[in-house]
């Protein structure tokens, strides 16, 4: 039985539903196929990959991905057996979870404010617009950094492809590489290493004082070597480095 069957809507209808909710569920994170397979566990409690598939209507081995993606991400649990049994997030628990992180990323924005107008300082500002100008500035700030390169990213799979010889070249030159993630994910040559779920954005801070902060996606990045706002971001990484409760 799939998704048409249980809601009892047509083709049309299901696939409206379907656009509806993965656009909003794309905004925390999900692809597609993730968010018909959370919608999928969430009508059933819980399931196996071969019942996403079918209830979300996908092909079993996208299924598969989607639930690996899930489970990594911290939306879906899976329980080992044969089959693998996979259970939600529950939604609760979902809706406090993207509430706090996006109160925390409202709080971070309104604590730096006016900041540089306070401070009688020019507000250098720098759009860097599309994903490979964007991983190419990242890419720059690895190679003029000279003590510490701190990157917190959900999309360290993407960095690592293009960026691996400069974080090898900036591990060399003793530059201190400290990196946020999502937990399973591979990641290039660090110092430090922290796991977390969740991540929202991608920020990037050199040597203290020059932090750049960009879009999930890597489209769209801001750019700035004012001291005053990197140390307010590698605030925020601080945290996030600090063992949750």
């Amino acid at each position: 039985m799939n998704i048409i069957d249980v809601l009892r809507l047509d083709l049309g209808d299901i696939e409206r539903e379907f656009a509806q909710i993965a656009s909003v569920l794309g905004n925390i994170g999900l692809s597609n196929y993730e968010a018909r397979a959370y919608v999928a566990l969430i009508l059933g409690t819980h399931a196996t990959a071969e019942e996403v598939a079918e209830m979300a209507m996908m092909p079993r081995t996208s299924a598969y991905k989607a639930l690996a993606g899930l489970t990594a991400k911290g939306f879906a649990q899976e329980v080992d057996g044969r089959p693998t049994i996979f259970y939600p997030l529950d939604v609760e628990e979902l809706r406090e979870r993207t509430m706090n992180e996006l109160n925390g990323a409202f709080a971070k924005l309104s604590s730096i404010k006016g900041l540089l107008s306070e401070k009688g300082t020019p507000e250098l500002v720098y759009t860097v617009h599309g994903r490979k100008k964007v991983l190419a500035k990242i890419g720059d700030m690895l190679e003029t950094a000279r003590d510490s390169f701190m990157i917190s990213s959900p999309r360290m799979q993407d960095i690592r492809a293009e960026l691996s010889n400069q974080f090898k070249e900036a591990m060399g030159r003793g530059v201190r590489v400290t990196i946020i993630t999502e937990p399973m994910v591979k990641v290039p040559s660090a110092s430090e290493v922290f796991r977390r779920k969740g991540l929202i954005a991608t920020d990037v801070i050199i040597d203290g004082t020059t932090a750049m902060i960009a879009t999930k996606d890597l489209d769209l990045g801001g750019y700035s070597d004012n001291p005053l706002l990197a140390a307010h971001l590698e605030n925020f990484l601080h945290i996030l480095m600090s063992p949750f409760p």
